[in-house]
């Protein structure tokens, strides 16, 4: 997975997430126009894992092939006065497991930024989502504790995924940024990570990206609140707080946080990551502990290369000690080991 680029100390500061209307950022687009630009990424791989981890997912196998593919086109437009406009629109095209034909839509959404802060308009992750900071973003390989091995558990706070909603960030005042979504209803036909639905569902966020002598700190705070839709179910309420420690080659990152109703639980999860030239390796640790049920853990290994000029072999291997795809009994325990192989190219 590994797609919130956003979310690194130094990355954060260059994002257009953090919007400041500059005329660094208007000299990069066309005034008066509107530039499109088509990009996106093929990734190829292989997946493996013990016990029935893949069979009870729908594999008759105990590994299998699987593609992840995705077309991004961003059109960019800024007015003399500094505003910057246009939308983004993400298509999954052949995405998944054994034979995938279908394309459709990931993400689309308009946005509008300046020194008012950005609006954001659409399908698109929410702001309990963009600025959560966590050992997720402290991970190589596909995205360790965050990646495509088949015996994660859930590595964050639950979020909004890509119900149509309306997002509101506001400008960077030294180094902190708040953001808050709105979505009517989840589950709304669009990705989610909710087996429910909630009713006027708000995301919201802080963080504060800085220094701390010659390292970069970035820390946070973001929580999702809803109201259950159908009667006897639990709402939604949860939170989350980390960091992101960088410096040179190496970051390190933490997350914890707790589902108070819904799927009642604490989480917290640990990463850290060093790069060195074209590669990077990484370790991750993730622990979802609910108050029904037994707690599972899950501990990753990660790294990547660059191949060639925007192609990129990343592998992951991962243990849990509960994973809930397993057929567990005296004979046969729950926790598995899984791996993932695969090879990327960005264009």
């Amino acid at each position: 997975m590994q797609r919130k680029l956003l979310l690194g100390s130094t990355a954060l500061v260059s994002a257009g997430l953090l919007m400041s209307g500059g005329a660094q950022a208007q000299e990069e687009m066309r005034v008066g126009g509107i530039e499109v630009v088509l990009g996106g990424y093929t990734e190829f791989g292989a997946k493996a894992a013990s016990d029935d981890t893949l069979r009870n997912s729908g594999s008759t196998k105990t590994y299998l092939f699987y593609m992840d593919n995705e077309v991004f086109i961003d059109a960019n437009a800024a007015t003399e006065s500094g505003i910057l406009y246009g939308s983004r629109i993400e298509l999954e095209v052949g995405s998944g497991e054994g034979n995938t034909e279908d394309a459709t839509i990931d993400e689309v959404q308009l946005y509008f930024s300046g020194n008012f802060g950005r609006v954001e308009l659409g399908r698109g992750d929410g702001a309990e989502d963009v600025m959560a900071i966590g050992g997720q973003d402290a991970q190589a390989g596909t995205g360790g504790i965050d990646g495509d091995t088949s015996n994660l558990d859930q590595p964050e706070l639950p979020d909004t995924g890509d119900d149509a909603k309306v997002t509101y960030f506001t400008p960077r005042i030294a180094g902190f940024q708040l953001g808050a979504s709105f979505v009517p209803q989840t589950g709304d036909g669009f990705s989610t990570n909710q087996a429910n639905e909630f009713d006027e569902t708000v995301g919201a966020g802080v963080n504060w990206v800085g220094a701390l002598g010659p390292a970069d700190l970035t820390v946070s705070g973001v929580g999702i609140l809803g109201q259950a839709t159908n009667s006897g179910q639990d709402d939604l309420l949860s939170y989350a707080v980390g960091a992101l420690f960088g410096f040179g080659g190496l970051s390190a990152g933490g997350q914890w946080g707790q589902n108070t109703d819904f799927n009642e639980a604490n989480f917290a999860n640990a990463g850290i990551k060093y790069g060195f030239g074209a590669a990077n390796v990484s370790l991750g640790w993730n622990v979802f502990d609910p108050d029904e049920g037994d707690t599972n853990n899950v501990f990753v290994a990660s790294a990547d290369v660059g191949l060639l000029p925007g192609v990129t072999l990343k592998g992951d291997v991962s243990y849990a000690t509960d994973d809930p795809n397993a057929n567990a009994d005296e004979d046969d325990p729950d926790d598995t080991i899984a791996g993932v192989l695969s090879v990327q190219l960005d264009y």
